[in-house]
Order: C-alpha cells, then sequence, then structure tokens
C-alpha cells in the first residue's frame, strides 16, 4: 500500500495573507512532524502582490508552495492547490483559522469509520460573532436560500464560550466533553473541513461560477447530497475562525455584492433541490425593480435578468 493511502494534505488557499496565515503556520509545524500518516501541507498562492510565497518559504521551509500567476478566485485556487496535492484525504483550511488544537485524526477518524460522510467539520468558532458558525441549514425565503442556525447552535455555542473563558486548552477540554456524541449534519462551511481527495475531484472540486469568494462550499455540499453524501460537523472538534479577516482586506465592502449574487447563482443551479421557491421570479424582479433606486448594478441587473427568465449570470 503507498504512503499516500494513510497521508493527509492540508491545502491553504491563500491571497495577500501575510500578518493573517502565520498563526495557522505556525500550528501545522507544530502538528506535522508526528502526524500518522505524514502531513503534506500546500500553501496555494493565487498571484500574490505582498510577496507571500517569498517570504514564507523562509520561514516555513518544510511546506510546499504553489505560485499562481494569475488571480483564480477562493474557489478556483482551491482546486489548484487539490492538483498539487498527494494525500488519500485533504483538508482545506482558509488563511485566517487558528488551531488550539489538531483537529484532523479527530476528523479523519469519522470520515474512515462513515462511508455515507462526503465531508467532515470541526466547530467553528466565530471570533467576530462569539458563536459556533457552522451548524446551519438553508431555509428558502422569497427566492433566495439563507443561512439558518440548527438548533443545537445555541447548545454548542454556549459550551463552547465557555471552555473559551476557563483556563486550559478549549480543544483538549472539548473532545473529552464530547466523547461519543455524534456528528450533526450541516451544510459545508469552507473555512475547515476535510473529505476524501478521490470524492472532491469526482465532484468536480469548487465549481468556479461562484468567483471570486462565498457559496462555493454550499454548492459542493449540494453536489455531494446529490451523490448521496452528507456534510456534518462533529463536535469534538473545534477551531477558530477570524472571520473575513482576509476577504475584508481583499475587496472591503464589495463583499456583499459577491455574496448576493453568488447567492443566487447557488439558488440556480439547485432549484432541483430547493424546497419553497414557488413565486421566485416575482421576488427576483421585486429586488431587481428596488434597486432602480440605488444599490449595486451588478445586482440589479442580475436580479432583472433571471426575472426575465435566464440563468446565466
Amino acid at each position: 500500500m503507498s504512503t499516500a493511502a494513510h497521508r493527509l494534505s492540508v491545502v491553504i488557499p491563500s491571497y495577500n495573507a501575510l500578518g493573517t496565515i502565520e498563526p495557522l503556520l505556525t500550528a501545522l509545524s507544530a502538528i506535522q512532524p508526528d502526524f500518522p500518516g505524514g502531513m503534506q501541507v500546500v500553501i496555494s498562492d493565487d498571484a500574490s502582490t505582498d510577496g507571500t510565497v517569498p517570504e514564507l518559504r523562509l520561514s516555513y521551509p518544510q511546506f510546499s508552495y504553489r505560485e499562481g500567476r494569475r488571480n483564480l478566485g477562493f474557489g478556483g485556487n482551491v482546486n489548484a492547490g487539490v492538483q498539487e496535492a498527494d494525500g488519500e484525504h485533504i483538508a482545506i483550511v482558509n488563511t485566517d483559522i487558528e488551531l488550539p488544537a489538531d483537529p484532523f485524526g479527530i476528523l479523519l477518524d469519522e470520515l474512515r469509520t462513515n462511508p455515507e460522510l462526503f465531508a467532515v467539520m470541526p466547530l467553528i468558532w466565530n471570533t467576530n460573532f462569539m458563536k459556533v458558525e457552522n451548524l446551519q441549514y438553508l431555509m428558502v425565503r422569497r427566492g433566495l436560500a439563507w443561512n439558518a442556525d440548527m438548533s443545537q447552535e445555541f447548545e454548542y455555542t454556549q459550551l463552547v464560550r465557555e471552555l473559551l473563558e476557563q483556563s486550559g486548552n478549549p480543544a483538549f477540554r472539548l473532545a473529552d466533553l464530547m466523547e461519543g456524541r455524534e456528528p450533526v449534519q450541516s451544510i459545508l462551511c469552507g473555512a475547515l473541513f476535510v473529505c476524501s481527495r478521490r470524492r472532491f475531484l469526482d465532484l468536480g472540486g469548487f465549481d468556479t461560477r461562484y468567483r471570486p469568494f462565498y457559496w462555493e462550499d454550499v454548492g459542493l455540499g449540494y453536489e455531494a447530497k446529490r451523490r448521496g453524501w452528507q456534510c456534518a460537523a462533529v463536535p469534538r472538534a473545534l477551531c477558530l475562525h477570524r472571520h473575513s479577516v482576509s476577504i475584508d482586506r481583499k475587496v472591503g465592502a464589495a463583499k456583499l455584492d459577491y455574496l448576493l449574487l453568488n447567492q443566487l447563482r447557488f439558488v440556480l443551479a439547485n432549484r432541483d433541490q430547493l424546497h419553497g421557491l414557488r413565486g421566485a421570479r416575482f421576488w427576483w424582479l421585486m429586488r431587481g425593480l428596488r434597486m432602480q433606486f440605488g444599490g449595486s448594478k451588478l445586482l440589479r441587473e442580475a436580479y432583472m435578468h433571471v426575472a426575465m427568465g435566464r440563468d446565466d449570470v
């Protein structure tokens, strides 16, 4: 059996990440040497202009680097990084993730024992909103799909908050407390997840229509759902997410336009799996007309476009 059969490849999509990515890489430097089966770390750089790769090579020479010549956006950059990966499983990890402890062993154990799982995530603690951000489902309302918190979110948010306020490592204590707790099915969150590299490639990776970012993770989860595979959060594992640190640095206020445009693209691509879209074209038309009096020209044209029955936004 090849060494790749047990190897984990951690793929980190980066863009102008200096000053953000270092805590993650330092944590991975501590985990990598003794990781069972071996760990490959691939920093997939999306044509950064801040000298990300040369700087990181000096401090972290043990990692692999892909230097993109042109900007592909989040999904395209992840896909390119996965092409450099050689492990049986891959972990996609954002540059603004912090690891209080190694979550990968727990996640891999869960993934290997349940063939129905496509991807598993730790509990992802949003440091901006002070809550667990990845226990969610999609609620369809007025022609679009929206993230809504699951009933379990309150319980786990309260628990993680208490652990963070106490002394000691919250990830270790969470793993002990949640021993035997079943994974919670949820929509896929691209901040950190682990999956089979083969299954990721079979699905075609992230759909690059969701350029430059947002909704590509939910879209991938729904593609997996078509195959009968599930995505779930594993309550025994934890990471911290400095949400939107990288995105805010790149585009600022324009991120809302990208979020809403890709939300619309997701709905168009997954109408066969979404319930409650009756009358969607009316709501798209109303949004487009409302934006005639202010708002994003990009979104106004997209809403009017789909309200007229065209899907190519």
